[in-house]
């Protein structure tokens, strides 16, 4: 995989700022700060990423911690250049865990539809931290700390499929068209052949791979803004449930 450009000076500039703002909350017990999602993965955009980043901290969160936090980092305070802000804070020990959803601390999303704020005490955690630490592990960006190849450990491959095959769950009844079209297709790229890739190159490696390539192109050109139109969504949808079977026990071969 291509290295994937440096962020733009805007967003570099902002994640340095939320980088200033955790440490003057957390001082010491910031172990790192830690960028992923489509940024580390040749897919950013400003009109339709969001800036995804993890928090890596040496003890558990005073519930003032994370309320300063959660104002320090909030849109109104601090004006996210991108679609919004995507940060999860977590313990060294949710880094090891086995469990299909590992914990959390804190869990912010900023965005102009309005903030929310996700406090992980007494909560299951969270299952899409399972595929963040992967592409953390393989692609990841240290703002602050160690490289992140040495604090995140790969997930199993067990593990991905089944994070795989519930955010294809979650997006067939949630998501749109070219949403479910182009996650269909870096899941089914994992299947395959073991890489973690970007909406957009998952789309491009599979478009050779079907019959009907269309609503990959659709998803496509609705993802680089050359068009508006999402594809249809009974295709989408076709595209995304033949996915999900060759992911679960016993599925399809790997080619439609």
């Amino acid at each position: 995989m291509t290295p994937p450009p440096p962020l733009d000076d805007r967003t570099a500039s902002y994640v340095r700022a939320v980088r200033d703002r955790l440490a003057s909350v957390l001082g010491d017990s910031l172990d790192g700060l830690y960028l992923h999602g489509s940024a580390v993965l040749g897919d950013f955009s400003r009109a339709r990423s969001d800036v995804d980043l993890v928090t890596v901290v040496s003890r558990p969160l005073r519930q003032e911690d994370k309320q300063a936090i959660a104002t320090e980092i909030s849109s109104s305070a601090l004006r996210c250049p991108a679609t919004g802000l995507e940060l999860h804070v977590v313990r060294h020990a949710a880094l090891r865990s086995e469990a299909a959803a590992p914990p959390f601390e804190l869990h912010v999303v900023t965005s102009s539809a309005g903030d929310r704020v996700v406090d992980g005490r007494g909560r299951a955690g969270d299952p899409d931290l399972v595929m963040h630490f992967a592409v953390l592990h393989d692609h990841g960006r240290a703002i602050d700390g160690p490289p992140p190849a040495e604090i995140f450990p790969r997930p199993p491959r067990e593990a991905l499929l089944r994070a795989f095959a519930g955010e294809l769950r979650w997006a067939a009844e949630r998501a749109s068209p070219s949403y479910q079209v182009l996650n269909a297709c870096r899941a089914w790229r994992f299947l395959d052949e073991d890489v973690l890739c970007s909406k957009t190159a998952g789309g491009a490696w599979a478009r050779g791979r079907v019959v009907d390539a269309a609503p990959i192109d659709a998803a496509l050109r609705h993802r680089s803004g050359v068009d508006d139109r999402h594809p249809e969504g009974a295709t989408s949808k076709a595209l995304l449930q033949d996915v999900l079977r060759r992911l679960e026990p016993g599925g399809l071969s790997s080619r439609t």
